[in-house]
């Protein structure tokens, strides 16, 4: 792909991107990749996996073009730096401007019993995609160096997590951070968030978060507000109109 080294920008758009591109590859039929030109250079990427679209704009992006495309193409929601559709949910961008000594974590735990917590935290603000999707995803990812988990354990039950949901060769996007309801404001949530980014040492990290929620817990990580994100929410399989 032309665009392969364009996307090495460090933001979370470009990661998401490079992620998808460097996990799948272009021989599967639900990760898909455009590239929109100007002037016979490329000035946005776009990707596409199982309908969630992530899209890579720059100053030179034509966005009446890139939204007519959007909804020829279809999607089941379409993450921007910018609000392409209205009645868009907007969200904090934020990124680990600091470092954080090293907490111990177990890597990469079991996905079943991951995903058996992320399940007990769901809730209005915290989604959770179904089991075969996320076991599916997250496996072959790890294969691929392209995602990474951490995990804490009381005795044998896990009782917290954090994992990035992007991770390029430069850039990650940490998400799905959860801890048991039962073991909450113990401090297994920071813990986990710490010992991630100390195996992202060298990569610049972000997360990405409810407008009111969240911000002191990861400002006493060293994380630092760097502006929005814009999700439209759409139908799978469907056009948006």
């Amino acid at each position: 792909m032309k665009f392969k080294k364009y996307i090495v920008a460090e933001n979370i758009y470009a990661c998401k991107i490079a992620c998808l591109l460097e996990s799948y590859g272009l021989k599967y039929d639900f990760a898909e990749f455009w590239v929109q030109y100007e002037n016979e250079m490329p000035v946005t990427a776009v990707s596409k996996f199982y309908g969630d679209m992530t899209v890579y704009a720059t100053a030179h992006t034509n966005f009446d073009e890139l939204k007519e495309f959007l909804k020829v193409t279809g999607f089941a929601s379409v993450l921007c730096e910018r609000e392409i559709f209205t009645d868009s949910y907007s969200g904090t961008i934020m990124e680990k401007m600091s470092a954080n000594q090293a907490c111990k974590a177990e890597i990469n735990p079991n996905l079943n019993e991951v995903y058996r917590l992320l399940e007990s935290c769901k809730s209005d603000t915290f989604e959770v995609p179904s089991y075969e999707d996320f076991i599916l995803d997250m496996s072959h990812k790890i294969r691929h160096e392209t995602a990474l988990c951490v995990g804490i354990r009381e005795g044998e039950k896990l009782v917290a997590a954090a994992m990035t949901v992007a991770q390029s060769k430069t850039c990650a996007v940490i998400g799905a951070v959860a801890t048991d309801k039962d073991y909450r404001y113990s401090g297994y949530g920071s813990q986990c968030v710490k010992a991630l980014c100390h195996l992202l040492d060298g990569k610049e990290i972000f997360i990405m978060r409810d407008e009111s929620e969240n911000e002191d817990f990861y400002k006493s990580m060293g994380f630092e507000n760097k502006g929005k994100f814009y999700i439209k929410r759409g139908k799978r399989n469907d056009t948006v109109l």
